[in-house]
């Protein structure tokens, strides 16, 4: 039983067979559904969701706030797990626990409230374990993404990863609309942790489908390199890169004004707004059903043209988004939050992209996990940073009200009116090599 076990391990694990065409394509249909499902319990475990749980528990905005942040702090182990992955000819199980843990891990909060009944208590232990989740999402980050990167297609990868994202658009937009009708219901009927109890508990069984739907694609055979450099000497191989710096600096700003406010989005639609998860979910489905035609064209736009082009066009898009979240009013909410719901969607999804192609694109072959992760992990500790930055900015701007004509900002606003500023300047003061 033992012997068929290990048996079994090393065939999906450690397979040293060239991959067919046939697995590069199967590979390539698993890895639309692998995105799927870790769309789907993205959803069920952040944004509004993860919001209206922590209300519910008794949580502050700050302390919201702050949990939204922990995310691009767990990113930090992204400039460190490229000296693992870079050594390994066999990166597939390492990838596939770390991706479990992480996904499993955050749908674990739902039980806290049913062990632990002081809220300091609760509180703590939902960021201890939301951190620990997040440290093992930053660790896995540069492998998983250089894995699926060598899955895609060469030629027509923009349409690829467009078809992969509006496939993980269409499932989050129906699973978004059932979720929010579903926690309205138990909202009115007085069982708001009931409601959670499932949302999380569908999360959980999720992960074990994504587990075992990233354990039966194929890793590609790569050869395994003899490094004679240190841990310091592989980190700093980007940094001394010029380009690299250059893209490490414009990201950087942009995760830092990025996080300094986004968390704060659901947080002012679900609390200061007070927009049911029905309205919230259909305002979602739409920006979702435009992010399925918008991502599908930005990934033609970047085969005819560039991702540089790309890049800039839906930056400028996402700073003006932000601004205008700004004037967002529980008097304009119902027109407004879809609109710019939308335009973040679609807008984001092509930034992302051709973010992730900039980095990969202009990073050697042999260290390409590397300048990924490095890239990246500073990049996401800074958005950190951002997002307490975020946090305290809210508390010190909390009784601030301005009033001009019929604009009214609060503190929020205020916020979304900061981040909309500082992408602005990452825009006009970084230029991205062509």
């Amino acid at each position: 039983m033992l012997i068929k076990l290990k048996q079994l391990v090393k065939q999906i694990y450690f397979n040293d067979n060239e991959l067919t065409e046939q697995e590069y394509k199967s590979g390539q249909k698993k890895l639309i559904l692998s995105g799927l499902t870790a769309n789907i319990i993205n959803l069920l475990t952040t944004g509004t969701f993860l919001v209206g749980y922590l209300s519910y528990l008794g949580a502050s905005e700050r302390y919201i706030a702050i949990i939204g942040a922990i995310p691009q702090l767990g990113c930090i182990l992204q400039m460190f797990s490229p000296y693992i992955f870079e050594r390994l000819k066999h990166r597939k199980l390492l990838i596939c626990i770390s991706c479990f843990l992480f996904r499993f891990s955050v749908g674990t909060i739902i039980f806290v409230p049913y062990i632990l009944h002081e809220k300091v208590w609760r509180l703590i232990v939902i960021m201890m374990i939301y951190s620990f989740a997040y440290l093992a999402a930053g660790f896995v980050t540069p492998g998983l993404s250089n894995w699926n990167m060598s899955i895609t297609p060469i030629n027509g990868r923009g349409k690829f990863l467009a078809i992969k994202d509006i496939t993980s658009m269409f499932g989050v937009a129906l699973v978004s609309l059932i979720i929010g009708r579903m926690l309205d219901y138990y909202k009115i009927n007085n069982k708001y942790l009931v409601g959670f109890t499932i949302i999380f508990l569908i999360a959980l069984v999720m992960s074990i489908l994504d587990f075992i739907l990233i354990s039966s694609i194929r890793e590609p055979i790569r050869i395994q390199q003899i490094y004679n450099t240190s841990l310091i000497q592989m980190i700093s191989k980007p940094l001394k890169d010029e380009y690299f710096r250059k893209v490490i600096l414009f990201l950087s700003i942009w995760y830092f004004a990025v996080q300094f406010s986004v968390t704060f989005i659901p947080i002012y639609m679900v609390n200061s707004l007070e927009l049911s998860y029905s309205f919230i979910s259909v305002s979602g489905i739409l920006a979702n059903i435009f992010g399925m035609v918008s991502i599908y064209l930005w990934g033609n736009l970047a085969d005819r043209t560039s991702w540089n082009f790309l890049l800039k066009a839906s930056g400028i898009i996402i700073a003006f988004c932000y601004m205008g979240w700004s004037l967002v009013t529980a008097n304009n909410a119902f027109v407004l939050v879809p609109m710019f719901q939308i335009l973040l969607t679609g807008s984001n999804g092509a930034f992302n992209m051709a973010a992730t192609n900039i980095q990969y694109i202009h990073s050697p072959e042999s260290s390409k996990t590397t300048y990924l992760g490095v890239t990246q992990s500073i990049a996401y500790v800074t958005g950190f940073f951002g997002g307490i930055s975020g946090a305290f900015a809210s508390q010190l701007l909390k009784n601030l009200k301005i009033e001009w004509k019929v604009i009214s900002l609060g503190s929020i606003q205020m916020l979304f009116l900061i981040t909309s500023l500082l992408l602005f300047v990452a825009l006009g003061s970084i230029k991205i090599k062509k």
